[in-house]
């Protein structure tokens, strides 16, 4: 029977545990020098109409699984409505007058760098009358849209633009806001060109669905 030469045998196993010790070292250099991965995820989780005071909050999750930071420009509830400048196509308007002196219209503040690996919550607070939103009334849709409007930068300079609804407010027979539905249901990509109007997702209520809440106006 032939014996096992010992000291041959180390000798391959100590070779082989520092050509192991190389590759995992090229592997983390390229992954930390090299290899790019962008990736900024928008989840809204709650939104909230005090209809009667007139007070709008929504609260946002922006998740960076890249390993590159990501930049927020821009976070804004907006309302889907005909501007007052003579246009006659609704679009995103942007919601921009303070709830009171002392909340801000987002916090923290933007814009705002969202780490890789990281995690920011963003929240929102502007002032909408209920005037105001039961006069932006979808009627094809029956109700009026509540969205949001993200505009982002990746770590390379280019720029992206995400608006979609996220609540409709319901209205009872005399036009009256009595209430608000989520119209959406699924986590957006941070990193896209997307302007997507009412009525929203087609998806069904899930687990990403956000919390959606308005009071009945009196």
């Amino acid at each position: 029977m032939k014996r096992v030469n010992w000291e041959s045998l180390k000798n391959d196993i100590a070779a082989i545990g520092a050509l192991v010790a190389l590759l995992l070292s090229a592997i983390s250099f390229y992954w930390s020098y090299f290899y790019t991965k962008h990736d900024l995820e928008v989840t809204v989780t709650e939104v909230s109409y005090a209809t009667n005071r007139g007070e709008m909050y929504m609260t946002v999750a922006f998740s960076n699984d890249g390993n590159r930071d990501a930049v927020l420009l821009r976070v804004d509830p907006a309302l889907w409505a005909v501007r007052k400048n003579g246009s006659k196509k609704a679009e995103w308007s942007a919601l921009d007058t303070q709830v009171a002196k002392d909340v801000p219209l987002t916090d923290p503040k933007v814009p705002l760098t969202v780490k890789a690996g990281g995690v920011e919550v963003v929240r929102l607070a502007a002032k909408l009358t209920a005037d105001d939103a039961e006069s932006a009334t979808v009627a094809s849709h029956e109700g009026a849209f509540l969205g949001i409007v993200v505009a982002s930068m990746k770590s390379d300079g280019k720029l992206y633009l995400l608006q979609h609804p996220v609540a409709r407010l319901t209205l009872d027979s005399t036009g009256h806001i009595r209430g608000a539905v989520a119209t959406i249901h699924r986590t957006l990509f941070g990193f896209a060109n997307d302007e997507k109007g009412p009525p929203g997702d087609e998806t069904q209520e899930n687990d990403k669905t956000p919390f959606v809440w308005a009071d009945q106006r009196n």
